[in-house]
């Protein structure tokens, strides 16, 4: 049988020993970038936009956002012109991913509006972000819709080369072995009876 008046001493130090643990001093804070001579690189909160700006260029991404949807579907429609089922299903899926995002840019533009009547700064800041952050996820939607077809559409067409040749260069044809310069000799017969 345990010795019982043990226990509660045990039990005691025990309680006793656990507190000292959770009672020891908080650790010093650490030094402030300044005052470490580092850089201070917290972004800060506050937009250099007023509302109306910020109204402004929301409009603006509506504007690029659009334009990148519509290119995207004309790629869609050369994809299905050109038959190819790979391409075709590529640029379907940055089609569908456009929509979705255009979708939640449309959200963040009415909360965006409805902070800004209720005078939100906060909130304001964050649908703005909301919305600048979609309309960047649009515009590389655009450019991979784009390599999914594999071409650059800014050039267009076939492509013509034009060679000019320097009349003063021999016109050995460099793609072509030169002669053999050595003379054929043959070997005298291994055998006089031949």
């Amino acid at each position: 049988m345990p010795n019982l008046l043990k226990t509660p001493k045990l039990l005691l130090l025990s309680v006793l020993s656990a507190g000292s643990v959770f009672a020891q001093p908080a650790p010093a804070p650490a030094p402030t970038p300044a005052a470490a001579g580092e850089v201070d690189i917290s972004v800060k909160q506050r937009p250099t936009l007023n509302p109306q700006e910020m109204l402004g260029q929301g409009k603006d991404y509506f504007k690029a956002m659009n334009d990148t949807l519509g290119h995207i579907q004309t790629l869609q429609e050369t994809a299905r012109r050109q038959k190819d089922i790979i391409k075709l299903n590529c640029v379907t899926d940055k089609l569908v991913q456009a929509k979705v995002n255009i979708n939640i840019a449309e959200q963040a533009m009415t909360s965006l509006q409805e902070t800004i009547a209720r005078n939100d700064e906060g909130g304001r800041t964050h649908e703005f972000t909301r919305l600048t952050i979609v309309n960047q996820k649009v515009m590389i939607l655009g450019t991979e819709a784009e390599n999914c077809i594999g071409e650059d559409l800014s050039f267009v067409g076939a492509t013509r080369v034009d060679v000019e040749v320097d009349p003063n260069i021999p016109t050995t044809d460099p793609t072509q072995p030169p002669s053999p310069s050595v003379d054929l000799v043959r070997p005298p017969p291994a055998s006089r009876y031949l």
